[in-house]
């Protein structure tokens, strides 16, 4: 589990979508309990997500 703020550009991250991990690409806040979190597929595709305080425990930083 990692917390909202560890997700930082060029983190890797899994937990966001099955199977895959993520690269972030940029993080927006909106106060201090919700972000909206650009980030890149392996294959290149760029996707948004909109994560809250409750999604943290769904995710995972990795050392790479």
């Amino acid at each position: 589990m990692i917390r909202l703020e560890d997700l930082t550009p060029n983190a890797a991250v899994r937990g966001l979508l099955p199977d895959c991990l993520v690269t972030v690409v940029s993080v927006q806040w909106f106060g201090s309990e919700a972000l909206e979190l650009t980030y890149k597929t392996p294959a290149g595709k760029v996707a948004n997500e909109l994560l809250y305080r409750s999604d943290e425990p769904r995710l995972e930083r990795v050392k790479h």
